[in-house]
């Protein structure tokens, strides 16, 4: 029987997921980067280069607004930046990301790329997996191995060994594949010089365009789109999903909350009492830190010295917004029993809190402002009890 899309979209998930942990190596693990940084030439100082003729020897790292690999790696290369450009050798794997991605040298293991725009001319000896919003592979490339593609629209112009599996929204086949081709896309083109050494599977409202001269060795078979993802069943499948996330972020948040009132009752209060007091400073500073924090963030990941601050101040960041959540759901439930005259603890005024805000989340319109206006307060109350906090223990020389 034929495989079903399903597994072909798990398929593909498994290789996109492998290419984010990979970037994810790339930003964390620390490796020798080769820069060339000449005060004549300031353009350099935004650029990461191997340069032509130069080799490494191990795994190599490269990240920043510019990057170019025109050397030789034997090793792994992780790289990351607004333009990355791979026109040397790559003895090992090929991780990368970015704004827009050139790949013209040779790579001898696997290649992982995800990109606004990738354009691959060169050789990979094993699989490629490609993310992109333009994808384009010139008839110079050659994939010895599968590749697993998704795109907004994909030029498929150079040779490929294996089996191809693809997502997209138009797709254009202009040369050879040598085994089975699955794809899925409301347009499909096989130009005059396409061939397609196997089978042909596509799921398609339209039958693909396949031009004279264009050859398949075997079978082409049309599936229909699963009604799932269409109408009224991908609405009820959207809502359904939305429903599961919902109840999954409303225990996660009631664990994370009982958790939290129990290990920093005196904290979690003083941050409601800030947000009672001072509402309106409260909700200043946590819309600029909204703003403010991330803007920092990146300004850390553009130096290399600067991405493990920038990763830490991710993570602070992150979890600051979520316990923040917390706060304001335990100041909103007391603020409403109080309102009834209803005798309560802290614990029963966080659960009340915590359901009337998911309640309030899910209507239109109001549910998108009420969220933001909570991650707002309590962003800024989180922050301003942190460094009341601070400042008493230096008075007091504790710290």
């Amino acid at each position: 029987m034929p495989e079903s899309p399903v597994r072909d979209v798990l398929r593909v998930c498994m290789r996109i997921m492998s290419l984010i942990l990979g970037v994810v190596v790339c930003l964390l693990g620390v490796g020798r980067v080769e820069a060339e940084d000449s005060s004549e030439h300031a353009e350099w100082k935004k650029r990461v280069v191997l340069s032509a003729g130069q080799e490494v020897q191990g795994d190599y790292f490269a990240f920043g607004p510019h990057v170019e690999i025109s050397g030789t790696v034997h090793g792994d290369v992780y790289a990351a930046g607004g333009e990355v450009l791979v026109d040397g050798v790559v003895d090992g794997d090929l991780i990368v990301a970015g704004g827009e991605v050139r790949v013209s040298g040779e790579v001898t293991q696997d290649a992982r790329i995800a990109g606004g725009t990738v354009t691959l001319s060169g050789k990979v000896h094993r699989n490629v997996t490609i993310a992109g919003g333009d994808v384009h592979l010139t008839d110079s490339s050659h994939l010895k191995g599968s590749a697993v593609i998704g795109a907004g629209n994909l030029s498929l112009g150079g040779s490929i060994d294996g089996d191809v599996r693809i997502g997209a929204g138009n797709v254009t086949l202009s040369k050879a594949i040598g085994g089975d081709l699955a794809v899925a896309a409301p347009a499909i083109r096989l130009t005059s010089r396409a061939s397609v050494g196997k089978n042909v599977r596509y799921w398609s409202d339209d039958e693909p365009s396949i031009d004279e001269g264009a050859t398949v060795l075997g079978t082409v078979t049309r599936h229909p789109i699963p009604e799932v993802f269409k109408g009224e069943e991908a609405k009820r499948g959207l809502a359904g999903a939305k429903l599961i996330a919902g109840l999954i972020s409303f225990t996660s948040t009631l664990l994370l909350g009982l958790l939290l009132l129990r290990i920093y009752p005196i904290f979690t209060s003083r941050v409601t009492l800030k947000i009672q007091e001072q509402p309106w400073v409260v909700l200043g500073l946590g819309g600029a830190l909204l703003f403010g924090v991330p803007l920092l963030i990146a300004l850390c990941m553009v130096s290399i010295l600067g991405i493990p601050i920038g990763l830490m101040l991710a993570a602070m960041y992150v979890v600051t917004l979520y316990l923040g959540r917390v706060c304001v759901m335990l100041w909103l439930g007391q603020r409403l029993l109080r309102l009834v005259s209803a005798p309560f603890s802290t614990t029963r005024a966080f659960i009340a809190g915590l359901v009337v805000y998911f309640i309030l989340s899910l209507l239109p319109l109001v549910g998108g402002v009420i969220t933001m206006l909570t991650i707002v307060i309590g962003l800024g109350s989180i922050l301003m009890t942190k460094k009341e906090l601070v400042v008493k223990l230096r008075n007091e020389q504790v710290v």
